[in-house]
């Protein structure tokens, strides 16, 4: 689905927080290393200013991005909870609460968070957008469950293609954590963590049915975020056909033990691109990116699927 939530991005300590920033060098010192890359230096360099000056809120809102950074997302969730408890006339760090809780595909969370960004400040208007942002990933996804329930409802597929059109996205915008990430078209972003949820396929054939096709592909990024194995196996097609010489059951025992090995998985699709290669075949090329608590990567991923009655099935997959 062509969902990002681009806009719930993190804002930058130094412009949030700078009024009650009380030793600004240690953080100054640790944003240059946070731009630097060096994220082990800049969470030590925070760790140390903090246990001296612990309240102060610029230091502790920048920790919790460095803590992004490094994928300890259980921490920076805790971060940014504690700053909503020590400084709940602050919006930041309920939107931040947001952006995580979105990369968990916890919508409702991520509503919740940003409601009560409003309630402090109501005339938040990122927070508003946002928040449009969260109903529409939430119609999206039921939109998508009906679908999966009752292809044939036509009604349903011309909904969720009026979602699929909605400029959003769950995208994060390029490193830049010393500046706001706000409405105007002059600021940049740090990186919002991504909810596992595919950008809407484009498709150069005006007789595919991108937004079904798209919603298998969400389906498959989801079940495998989620480590619903079942869900996960259940996208591939009886006639599926492993690459690399293994047996379906060989393949199926497989993947079990590698997407129950992690604690946390968040798989995404970017840039999908469809291609007709049957009747009632396509391909769909696109950028896996694959996060979990041990490893990540990006590879160029391949699936082809095939229209049954029971939606889009996957029956070769392969990297590029």
């Amino acid at each position: 689905m062509n969902r990002t939530l681009s806009r719930l991005a993190f804002l930058a300590a130094a412009a949030a927080f700078a009024p009650l920033a009380i030793a600004a060098t240690p953080v100054e010192q640790a944003q240059a290393q946070l731009n630097g890359g060096d994220l082990q230096g800049a969470l030590k360099t925070l760790d140390r200013h903090l246990a001296s000056s612990p309240q102060d809120a610029e230091g502790r809102f920048t920790r919790g991005l460095v803590l992004v950074k490094l994928n300890k997302t259980e921490e920076a969730l805790k971060a940014f909870a504690d700053l909503t408890r020590d400084y709940p006339q602050l919006p930041e760090p309920y939107n931040n609460l947001a952006v995580l809780y979105a990369q968990q595909g916890d919508y409702e969370k991520a509503r919740d968070a940003l409601e009560a960004a409003l309630a402090t400040h109501p005339a938040y208007a990122t927070a508003h957008e946002n928040l449009g942002d969260i109903y529409a990933a939430l119609a999206g996804a039921a939109y998508n469950r009906a679908l999966m329930l009752d292809q044939s409802n036509q009604t349903v597929r011309y909904k969720l293609n009026l979602v699929n059109q909605l400029d959003t996205g769950l995208v994060g915008a390029a490193p830049a954590p010393a500046a706001p990430v706000t409405k105007p078209a002059a600021s940049t972003g740090a990186p919002t963590p991504a909810a596992p949820t595919p950008v809407a396929a484009a498709a150069a054939d005006p007789g595919i049915d991108a937004a079904a096709i798209n919603s298998s592909l969400l389906a498959w990024a989801k079940a495998w975020s989620a480590k619903d194995v079942d869900g996960y196996l259940a996208l591939y097609a009886p006639d599926f056909a492993p690459e690399g010489g293994l047996t379906r059951a060989g393949w199926e025992q497989q993947r079990r033990e590698r997407i129950s090995r992690p604690a946390r998985i968040a798989v995404r699709a970017l840039s999908p691109e469809i291609s007709r290669i049957g009747a009632d075949r396509v391909r769909v090329n696109f950028v896996q990116d694959y996060q979990s608590d041990s490893f990540s990567d990006q590879v160029n991923k391949t699936l082809e699927l095939r229209a049954t009655e029971a939606g889009w099935k996957i029956v070769r997959e392969y990297i590029r």
